[in-house]
C-alpha cells in the first residue's frame, strides 16, 4: 500500500514523557503515550524533528481511506478526527466557471482564434445527418459567410481540414468553387500534408472545374510526388480516377526521365509511340524507367495502377537482362499488383520470363491468396498464365490446387472464379473465355518454349488429374447447389465431359436429383428440371452422348435419365422448357426409340396419347409459344 504523506498534526502523537521510576510504597503511574513509530521503528528526537520539518512543506494529500485507518502505518488511531484538516469545497458552477475562463483564455493565444472556433459550432450542426435541407443550406451559408476569403490559412490544421471536407461534401457548387478557387496554387503542398491532402480527394470528386488545374500542379514533380506517403495517394487518385487519357500519358512520362518532365509529348501516349519516333532514346528511358519503378517498390508505392502502367511497358519493351533485374527485385511484390488490369499483365509476365526458381518464389507468397486471385476480375488470368508455364506440377497441387480446393464449390460459384477450373477442364475455350484474354495467353507461347521444358499437354493432364476427384466428389455431394447456380452449371457440365478418373459418382447423383415426382415438387424445394438453368444443363448431357463436345468417354447419360423421368413425361411436356431434354432424348440414336413409344402411347389415367396432349397445347397458340413441343412433333411426324 502506497504511503501518503501528510501534516504532522494530523498523525503525530504528543511527545511521551520521560520514564521516573517510581518509589516504593507509590502507586504506579500511567502508562506513556506509545512512541511515533515509521513502519515499526522507533523514531529518534532528531528524527521526529527532521520528519516534522518535512512534513511543513508537503501539499496537503487525498483524504485517508478506511482501509488506510486499519493499516500498520503511523497513524495515531486514539487521533481525533477533528484534528484532520478539511479540502476547502468550491462549488461546481464556479469550478466550471473557473475552467471556461481558462480554456477561453488559452484558446484567444491561437492563431485564427476567432475564426476556428465560431467555425466549429457551426460545424456541429452542420454535420448532423438528420439536418433538413433547407436548414443544411442556411448553416452552409453563415459557414461560407465566415471562411470565404480565408481558406488558406485554415486548411493544414487537423480540425480546420474536417470542416472544409464537410463544407466540400455538403456545399452546392458555387460554394464548392468558392473554396476550390482560392487553394489555387497550393495543392501540391496540400497533397503532402497529412490532413490537407483529404480536401484534394474531395475537391478532385466534387470539382470537376478544377481537375485540371490540379493535375498540372503536380506535372515535373511526379517522380518525387509517387514516392511520398501522403502524396503518393492523391495521384494515384488522379491517375486512376479522374485524369482523360492525355493527363494520363503527362503524368506517365515523368517516369521516363528529367528531360520529359518539363517537356511533354503531346501527341503521343504510350511508350511505343515514343521510342517509334525516337527509338535512340530507349536505352535512356529504360534506364530512368527502371530507377523510379525500383524506388518505388522500395517505399511501398508498388500497389499503385500508375506504376503499373510504368511496370508493364518496361516489361514490353526492355531486353533480358533487364528483364531480370526487375524480376530479382519484384518477384516476391507480384501479388501485390494483381488487382488491376495493368498489374495482372506484369504478374504473367514475371511467371512467364521467370526461372523455376523464380517461379517457385513467386507461388510460395500467393499461395495464402490463391482463393482471392482466383476471384479477382483482372487477377484470375495470373492462375490461368501460371498453368500455362510451370512445370513442377506436384508444387503447383500442394501450394495453388490444394487451396482451390479447400474453397471449390465457392470459386465454381464466382463469376471470375469459375475460370479458373474451367481452364483445367476445357482449356481457352471460346465459351468460358474471351478473345481478348485468349489472345493475350497465346502471346505468351513463344516465350514459354524458352522458359519452360514440359510439354503443354502433359503438364494441363497432370493438372487435371489433380483437381479430377475433388470436382466429382463435390457435384456428388453438392448437386443440388451446384445445379441450381448458372455458372456453376458450366462447371459440372464440364466435369462431366472432361474430368479425368471415375465419374460414375457424380453421373448417379445427377441421375437421382432428376429422379423426384415433379408433381410434388414446392415453392421452397422446386423441381430441378422445371426451372433453369437446370433443365439445359441435363439436356446437354443428355447431348454429349452423341452431339459435340462428346464426353468422353460416353456417358450414356440419355439412356439412365430416361429410365428414371419417363413415368413423369406427360407433365414434363406440359410445363416449361424441360421439353427440350425430351427432344434431345428424342434425337439421341441410344433412346430415340424408346422416347417415341413414350411420346405416341398414352399416359397413365388420360385417353390419348402425349402427342394428342401436345397438339392440343399448341393450338391457337403463337409461334414463338412452345418452341420445344413444336420441334417434337416435327421430329415425330417424319
Amino acid at each position: 500500500m502506497a504511503v501518503s504523506k501528510r501534516k504532522s498534526t494530523s498523525i503525530t502523537a504528543e511527545a511521551p514523557a520521560k520514564k521516573v521510576k517510581a518509589p516504593k510504597g507509590e502507586a504506579k503511574a500511567a502508562p506513556a503515550a506509545p512512541k511515533k513509530t515509521l513502519f515499526g521503528k522507533v523514531l529518534g528526537e532528531e528524527e521526529e524533528a527532521q520528519d516534522d520539518d518535512e512534513d511543513e512543506g508537503e501539499l496537503e494529500a487525498e483524504p485517508i481511506r478506511d482501509d488506510d485507518e486499519q493499516s500498520s502505518m503511523d497513524v495515531d488511531t486514539n487521533a481525533s478526527a477533528d484534528q484532520t484538516p478539511q479540502r476547502p469545497k468550491i462549488p461546481t458552477k464556479e469550478q466550471n466557471a473557473q475552467k471556461k475562463a481558462l480554456r477561453d483564455e488559452r484558446r484567444s493565444h491561437k492563431p485564427n482564434a476567432e475564426l476556428i472556433y465560431p467555425a466549429k459550432k457551426i460545424w456541429e450542426k452542420l454535420r448532423l445527418k438528420e439536418l433538413p435541407k433547407a436548414e443544411r443550406q442556411q448553416v452552409m451559408k453563415e459557414m461560407m459567410d465566415l471562411i470565404t476569403g480565408k481558406v488558406q490559412e485554415l486548411i493544414f490544421k487537423h480540425d480546420m481540414s474536417r470542416i472544409i471536407q464537410s463544407c466540400l461534401k455538403h456545399g452546392n457548387e458555387a460554394q464548392r468553387n468558392v473554396i476550390a478557387g482560392e487553394l489555387v496554387g497550393h495543392y501540391l503542398t496540400l497533397s503532402k500534408s497529412m490532413y490537407g491532402r483529404f480536401i484534394v480527394v474531395k475537391i478532385l470528386h466534387y470539382c470537376q472545374k478544377y481537375r485540371e488545374a490540379i493535375i498540372k500542379e503536380f506535372y515535373g514533380k511526379v517522380r518525387q510526388l509517387i514516392k511520398h506517403k501522403e502524396a503518393s495517394e492523391i495521384i494515384e487518385d488522379a491517375y486512376s480516377t479522374y485524369a482523360n487519357s492525355a493527363q494520363k500519358a503527362a503524368l506517365i512520362q515523368e517516369f521516363y526521365g528529367p528531360e520529359f518532365r518539363l517537356f511533354k509529348v503531346e501527341d503521343k501516349k504510350t511508350l511505343a509511340e515514343i521510342l517509334e519516333q525516337n527509338p535512340t532514346k530507349k536505352d535512356n528511358i529504360m534506364k530512368h524507367l527502371l530507377e523510379t519503378l525500383t524506388g518505388c517498390m522500395e517505399k511501398g508505392t508498388v500497389g499503385f495502377s500508375i506504376v503499373h502502367r510504368g511496370l508493364l511497358e518496361y516489361f514490353e519493351h526492355a531486353d533480358a537482362k533487364g528483364i531480370q533485374a526487375m524480376l530479382d527485385v519484384m518477384k516476391e511484390q507480384a501479388v501485390e499488383i494483381l488487382h488491376t488490369k495493368e498489374g495482372a499483365q506484369v504478374a504473367m509476365l514475371c511467371l512467364l520470363h521467370a526461372s523455376p526458381k523464380d517461379r517457385k518464389a513467386m507461388l510460395k507468397t500467393m499461395k495464402p491468396f490463391v482463393v482471392k486471385i482466383c476471384k479477382e476480375e483482372y487477377g484470375h488470368m495470373v492462375m490461368l498464365r501460371m498453368f500455362d508455364v510451370v512445370d513442377d506440377t506436384v508444387l503447383m497441387s500442394k501450394a495453388i490446387l490444394a487451396e482451390i480446393i479447400k474453397e471449390m464449390e465457392d470459386i465454381a460459384k464466382d463469376k471470375f472464379g469459375r475460370r479458373v477450373i474451367l481452364y483445367l477442364l476445357a482449356g481457352r475455350s471460346p465459351k468460358y473465355i474471351s478473345p481478348q484474354s485468349i489472345d493475350l495467353l497465346a502471346k505468351g507461347d513463344i516465350v514459354r518454349a524458352n522458359t519452360s521444358k514440359k510439354d503443354a499437354a502433359v503438364r494441363a493432364a497432370e493438372l487435371l488429374g489433380y483437381i479430377s476427384p475433388a470436382l466429382i466428389s463435390l457435384i456428388a455431394t453438392k448437386t443440388r447447389q451446384l445445379t441450381s447456380e448458372p455458372l456453376a452449371c458450366q462447371v459440372v457440365l464440364e466435369t462431366m465431359l472432361h474430368a479425368a478418373g471415375d465419374r460414375t459418382p457424380a453421373m448417379q447423383a445427377l441421375i437421382d436429383l432428376a429422379a423426384a415426382n415433379p408433381a410434388e415438387a414446392t415453392s421452397d424445394e422446386p423441381h430441378p428440371l422445371l426451372k433453369m438453368p437446370t433443365d439445359r444443363l441435363y439436356k446437354t448431357l443428355v447431348q454429349s452422348d452423341y452431339k459435340a463436345p462428346l464426353a468422353e468417354p460416353s456417358l450414356h447419360f440419355g439412356k439412365a435419365l430416361l429410365q428414371k423421368i419417363s413415368p413423369f413425361i406427360g407433365f414434363y411436356i406440359n410445363h416449361g422448357s424441360s421439353a427440350f431434354i425430351f427432344l434431345a432424348l428424342l434425337e439421341n440414336p441410344e433412346t430415340a426409340a424408346e422416347t417415341k413409344k413414350l411420346l405416341t402411347s398414352k399416359t397413365p389415367g388420360s385417353s390419348i396419347t402425349v402427342q394428342k396432349e401436345m397438339e392440343k397445347l399448341i393450338k391457337g397458340k403463337g409461334e414463338k409459344e412452345h418452341q420445344a413441343v413444336r420441334l417434337i412433333l416435327e421430329v415425330l411426324s417424319k
